[in-house]
C-alpha cells in the first residue's frame, strides 16, 4: 500500500466540496430545532421531529440510488462513451420524476398510514398534518437534486454539488427566519422555507446541466434514453441498493427500540452517541465517497493499477479521518457529552460507554471505503448481500448480548456489524481482483 500524494490531493479535491455541502444539513436541522423550541409549547418541537422523520424516509430509500448513478456515469466516462453520460442523466431524471409524482398522488394515504402507526395526540397530529402537506411538495425537487448530485459526482464536478447544497442551506436559513419572525407562521414557516429552498436549488442544478455538457462536448437530447439492457442493469442495481438501505435503517430502528427497553436514561445516552457516530460517518464518507467516481472511471478504462492506487490512497485518508475521530472521542468524550446535556443521570450513563463508542469511527473505515469502491464498480449485488449477512449477525448478537451485557452488548453488536461488512466486502474484492489476473 503506497501513499501517492498527487492522487490523495485529487481525492480530497473532490471530498472537501462534498463534505462542505453536506454539512449544511445538520446546520439547518439545528436551526430548525432551535426555532421550533422557542414556540409556545413542546408540541411544535415534537411535530417537527415527527414530520421530518416521515419525509426523511423518502430521501433515505430513494437517495441511495445515486450510488448506482455515480458508478454507471463514471464507468462510461472511463470508457469514453459520452452519449451514455447524457442518456443516463435523462433516464435518471425521468425515473425520479415518476417516483416524485407517485409520492404526490399517494400523499394522503401515506399520511393516514403514518398517523395510524405513530398515533400521536390530537394537537400534535393537527400541527404535523399541515407541516407534512407543505413539506411533501419539496420531496420531488429534493430527490431530483440528490440524483443529479450523483450524476455530477460521476463526471467529477463536486463544486456544482457544493454550490447546490449551499444555496439550499443558506436560502433555507434566510427564509425560515423571515417567515417565523415577521409572518408568525410557526412550524408551517419552516415547511415553506424548506420547499422554497429546495425549488431554488433544483432550478440552479438544472441550469448547470447544459453548461457542463457543453464543456465536455456531450450531445444532449431529452428524447434519448439508455438502451433496454442498461436500464435493466440500473434497475437491478436500484433494487439491490433499496434492500441495502432498508436493512441499514432496520439496524438503527432496532437500536432505538432496544434503547427504549433499556430505560429512558439509556435511550437519551444512545441518542447522543448516535449523533456523534453519524457526524463521524459523514466525515469519513468524504474521502471514501470521493473515490467512487475515480474507481468507476478506472474500471471503465480497465486501468487496474490506477484503480488499486486510488483505493489504497482513499483508504489511508479515511483511516486517518477515522483515527482522528476516535482520538477526539477518547480525549474529549466527557466534554462533548457535557456540551449537549446538563442532565447528570444522562452524563453519568454516557461516560460508561466513551471507550466503546470511540472505537466505532475507526472500525467503520473499511466498510465505508469498500461501499464506495463497489458503488464505483457498480457491483451492487455484493453490497446488498453483505448488508443482509451483517444485519442477520447484528440481530442475533443484539438478542443475546443485550441480555448478557445490556447497553454494552448493543454497542458490541454495532461494532461487529461494521467489521463484518468490511470483511465480507473485502473478500468479494479479493475474488474480483483475482479473476482479473
Amino acid at each position: 500500500m503506497n501513499i501517492n500524494l498527487k492522487e490523495t490531493k485529487i481525492i480530497w479535491s473532490i471530498a472537501i466540496p462534498i463534505l462542505l455541502g453536506t454539512l449544511w444539513d445538520p446546520v439547518v436541522n439545528i436551526i430548525d430545532i432551535s426555532i421550533a423550541g422557542h414556540f409556545e409549547n413542546e408540541n411544535y418541537l415534537a411535530s417537527l421531529a415527527y414530520g421530518n422523520n416521515i419525509i426523511s424516509n423518502f430521501y433515505w430509500i430513494f437517495g441511495s440510488l445515486g450510488m448506482a448513478i455515480t458508478g454507471y456515469t463514471s464507468q462510461k466516462d472511463g470508457e469514453n462513451q459520452l452519449n451514455k453520460i447524457s442518456e443516463v442523466l435523462i433516464t435518471s431524471i425521468l425515473f425520479m420524476f415518476t417516483i416524485s409524482i407517485l409520492i404526490l398522488i399517494f400523499q394522503k394515504p401515506i399520511w393516514i398510514l403514518c398517523s395510524l402507526i405513530f398515533n400521536q395526540s390530537s394537537e400534535i397530529e393537527k400541527i404535523t398534518t399541515e407541516y407534512f402537506y407543505i413539506k411533501i411538495l419539496g420531496v420531488g425537487p429534493h430527490l431530483l437534486i440528490m440524483i443529479l448530485s450523483a450524476w455530477f459526482l460521476g463526471i467529477k464536478k463536486p463544486k456544482v454539488i457544493f454550490r447546490t447544497w449551499t444555496l439550499m442551506g443558506a436560502s433555507h436559513i434566510i427564509i425560515v427566519l423571515l417567515f417565523t419572525n415577521f409572518f408568525n407562521t410557526k412550524l408551517n414557516g419552516i415547511g415553506y422555507a424548506t420547499i422554497i429552498s429546495q425549488w431554488l436549488s433544483f432550478i440552479y442544478i438544472i441550469i448547470e446541466i447544459p453548461i457542463n455538457l457543453k464543456k465536455r462536448n456531450i450531445n444532449f437530447s431529452i428524447k434519448k434514453l439508455l438502451p433496454k439492457k442498461d436500464i435493466i442493469l440500473l434497475g437491478s442495481s436500484f433494487g439491490d441498493l433499496m434492500i441495502r438501505t432498508l436493512l441499514l435503517q432496520t439496524v438503527y430502528l432496532v437500536t432505538t427500540y432496544i434503547s427504549t427497553r433499556l430505560g429512558a436514561t439509556a435511550l437519551a445516552s444512545n441518542g447522543i452517541f448516535l449523533q456523534f457516530i453519524f457526524f463521524s460517518f459523514m466525515t469519513i464518507d468524504g474521502p471514501t465517497h470521493a473515490s467512487a467516481p475515480l474507481i468507476g472511471e478506472y474500471i471503465g478504462s480497465k486501468n487496474i493499477t490506477k484503480f488499486k492506487s486510488i483505493y489504497d490512497n482513499a483508504l489511508i485518508s479515511a483511516a486517518f479521518t477515522g483515527l482522528l475521530f476516535t482520538l477526539i472521542y477518547l480525549i474529549f468524550g466527557k466534554n462533548l457529552i457535557n456540551l449537549v446535556t446538563n442532565l447528570e443521570a444522562v452524563r453519568l450513563e454516557s461516560y460508561k460507554y466513551i471507550i466503546i463508542i470511540s472505537i466505532i469511527p475507526l472500525v467503520s473505515v473499511l466498510a465505508f471505503q469498500l461501499d464506495s469502491t463497489f458503488s464505483g464498480m457498480l457491483k451492487t449485488k455484493e453490497m446488498r448481500n453483505t448488508v443482509i449477512y451483517s444485519t442477520i449477525i447484528f440481530l442475533l448478537l443484539t438478542y443475546f448480548l443485550t441480555k448478557l451485557w445490556g447497553n454494552y452488548g448493543l454497542w458490541v453488536s454495532h461494532i461487529v456489524f461494521l467489521v463484518s461488512r468490511g470483511i465480507l466486502l473485502n473478500n468479494y474484492l479479493n475474488k474480483y481482483l483475482k479473476n482479473l489476473k
